[in-house]
């Protein structure tokens, strides 16, 4: 049989601004070589219903990303089964598959809880399909060399190892500024995740959301020297 590559859906989720609805989601399937597989991005139709964007400033980037065919508009049930379609064709193929998020505890547990509360119905899941779970957040934070910097965090006492502050060190380039739309931030979460990935760290798999790491970025600031205990100096 010939060899079939691990892949990684790099996901990511944008919500509204009070029930954490889920109205913008993306993602794209990749190997370690970062080779695209199969990719989505859609707004939700029907989030809109219940609650505002929590950037809501951003809503007319949609516009432009609809007219350069980087998302579509679609029903959550229909996003649903193409994210889960996608990802069964592949296992059904023979390769491994790991859906993963950076913070990946946001966004698999308001998947669930977006198509809950727009069914109306409690039992509704995301994942149709028995699947590997990682958080790119704690991957990458295992890895990230110990001279990691960043600007302090609003405590003042850690520094950010947001996916923006990630992507600033590994790339060189302090002026970045994260998207906060789906499919643009999977492009630089999925670049976090091959950095890691080349530094072949353990990855920290699960198998179901309960057992993602908490408090990722308190682990992070602990690895690398950062005990909270005083005021840093801005990076």
């Amino acid at each position: 049989m010939p060899f079939k590559p691990t892949l990684f859906v790099v996901t990511d989720i944008e919500t509204t601004l009070r029930k954490r609805i889920a109205f913008d989601i993306a993602w794209r399937i990749i190997d370690k070589s970062g080779r695209e597989y199969n990719k989505g991005s859609f707004v939700i139709r029907e989030a809109f219903k219940y609650d505002v964007p929590f950037f809501a400033e951003k809503l007319g980037h949609y516009f432009d990303d609809a007219y350069s065919q980087l998302i579509q508009p679609a029903n959550i049930f229909d996003v649903r089964a193409e994210y889960n379609r996608q990802i069964g064709e592949l296992q059904d193929a023979g390769h491994r598959v790991i859906a993963c998020a950076y913070n990946a505890a946001f966004d698999f547990r308001y998947l669930p809880e977006t198509i809950k509360t727009i069914s109306g119905d409690i039992s509704q899941r995301w994942m149709q399909r028995k699947i590997e779970l990682m958080d790119i957040w704690d991957f990458w934070g295992s890895s990230v060399p110990l001279n990691y910097t960043a600007a302090p965090t609003n405590s003042g006492k850690y520094v950010s190892t947001s996916a923006e502050s990630a992507y600033r060190w590994e790339f060189n380039l302090a002026d970045f500024q994260e998207r906060h739309i789906a499919w643009h931030d999977c492009l630089i979460e999925s670049d976090i995740l091959l950095k890691a990935i080349r530094r072949k760290k353990p990855m920290p798999i699960v198998s179901r959301p309960s057992e993602l790491a908490g408090a990722v970025w308190k682990k992070i600031n602990t690895r690398i020297g950062i005990d909270g205990k005083s005021v840093l100096i801005a990076a």
